[in-house]
């Protein structure tokens, strides 16, 4: 008798207990996600679209907070490289792609988002091969960009300037109309590099242009061929001219990069970078027959000098640390929901890396124009195949020493080697990764 009421007495604690444990992991339990988010210089109208979207979702699912902290363009792989190291901090994150994606996959503080989502829905996402080793794809895409040069039509008209029939310049065609735009009193490029990114932008449009692969590239960065060969920074000479010559705006470094593209939308300067957000604004700004695009001018002849440079630009991934990776991936699929991509291009105007993607909605022949340019044969962003150290302190000073003009293109090429060295001598274990890397 007393052995049978023992055995029942255990049954109805272990029956509690089990409740219990469903009460604190099920469907109901409380589940606060940390999110640091970044994409609002990319394409402006982004926060405004993240706030409406966690506010839906919350609605949706009453037991999850997303916690959305905004995070700062010149700290964003610093600030994420100390939460590495203290091993904590967001459940989500967003890192720009590739290189800096696969940093910190190497430095073991990612899980694969593809262990997480389904591949029926992966499927749907572009450009997940930025993201993709050893066949896992670490992070999802939420936007594509494009980066090309949007031109102020009445500028050119006033300086006697036709864009080129083909979208595209030689050099040499692009110096001429700089020429023409400056002695008719206009600044023919303005720009803002006081953060680097004005100047990282050229290198990624113009430093591709005498290469043959991102693999070309990666022997510099691995140390097997020197970036002071000019067949990786002898572009530098053609952009000191541009600013030798008075063709870019000299306040230029007062600026930083969203600051330049704002610049050119108040009618500051007849040429500038945008991506598809910055152009636009412009063609809101400047009105919509006031505004045109064409592709960056043709310098080199290397096999990637024709390739489209769309990204996905930044990625979002969970974070090693997220004790809620599960939840953490159901949200990010839930901005893939089709009522979501809608939202994103109504409040961005920048398409969404999804082949669900309504491109009906695209309706302005300018954005039109870039649609094509991002979704037509391949895409390399150049600078998403640096290290991040490399790109901070090489790629983005070394542009800010040649647009302030406080150095020599041999210094901004010296600076590469020199910050390739330093890296591969801190860090032996990120060169190995990428002297392993299969590109």
């Amino acid at each position: 008798m007393k052995t049978s009421l023992r055995v029942i007495t255990i049954l109805v604690v272990l029956s509690m207990t089990l409740v219990a444990c469903g009460a604190k992991t099920g469907s109901n339990a409380k589940v606060n996600l940390t999110f640091w988010y970044w994409a609002e210089s990319d394409a402006p109208g982004a926060d405004a679209w993240m706030t409406e979207t966690v506010a839906a979702y919350q609605q949706a699912h009453p037991n999850i907070t997303i916690n959305v902290v905004p995070q700062s363009t010149d700290t964003l792989i610093s600030a994420f490289q100390s939460a590495v190291t203290a091993k904590s901090g967001p459940d989500i994150a967003s890192q720009w792609a590739t290189g800096p994606v696969l940093g910190f996959v190497w430095q073991d503080a990612v899980v694969p988002i593809s262990d997480y989502v389904k591949s029926s829905e992966m499927s749907n996402w572009l450009n997940t091969n930025e993201n993709t080793y050893q066949g896992k794809v670490w992070g999802m895409p939420m936007y594509m960009i494009g980066i090309d040069v949007m031109y102020n039509k009445q500028m050119f008209s006033k300086a006697g300037v036709t864009p080129p029939a083909s979208g595209r310049w030689t050099w040499d065609e692009f110096l001429a109309a700089c020429d023409k735009l400056k002695a008719a009193g206009v600044t023919p490029w303005v720009s803002g590099d006081k953060d680097g990114y004005g100047g990282a932008w050229w290198f990624a449009n113009l430093g591709i242009q005498t290469l043959d692969s991102t693999d070309d590239l990666r022997q510099a960065i691995i140390g097997s061929k020197p970036f002071t060969d000019a067949h990786y920074t002898g572009w530098y000479q053609n952009l000191d001219e541009l600013v030798k010559k008075g063709y870019v705006n000299q306040d230029v470094m007062s600026l930083d990069l969203s600051q330049g593209a704002q610049a050119f939308s108040q009618g500051k300067g007849a040429m500038s970078f945008g991506t598809d957000g910055m152009i636009k604004q412009a063609l809101t700004d400047l009105g919509a027959d006031n505004v045109g695009v064409m592709q960056t001018p043709k310098l080199n002849s290397g096999k990637l000098a024709d390739v489209g440079n769309a990204t996905q630009s930044i990625t979002f991934f969970i974070t090693k640390w997220s004790k809620h990776p599960q939840e953490a991936a159901d949200f990010l699929v839930y901005l893939h929901s089709a009522d979501r991509l809608t939202s994103w291009y109504k409040h961005t105007g920048v398409i969404a890396a999804d082949k669900r993607f309504d491109t009906n909605l695209v309706t302005d022949p300018v954005m039109k124009q870039m649609l094509k340019w991002e979704t037509t044969g391949p895409q390399v962003w150049l600078e998403n195949y640096l290290p991040g150290q490399v790109d901070s302190d090489a790629d983005l000073v070394a542009g800010q020493m040649i647009f302030s003009q406080s150095g020599t293109p041999k210094d901004a090429a010296d600076l590469w080697q020199r910050s390739a060295e330093t890296w591969r001598n801190q860090h032996p274990d990120e060169l190995k990764n990428w002297q392993n890397w299969q590109q």
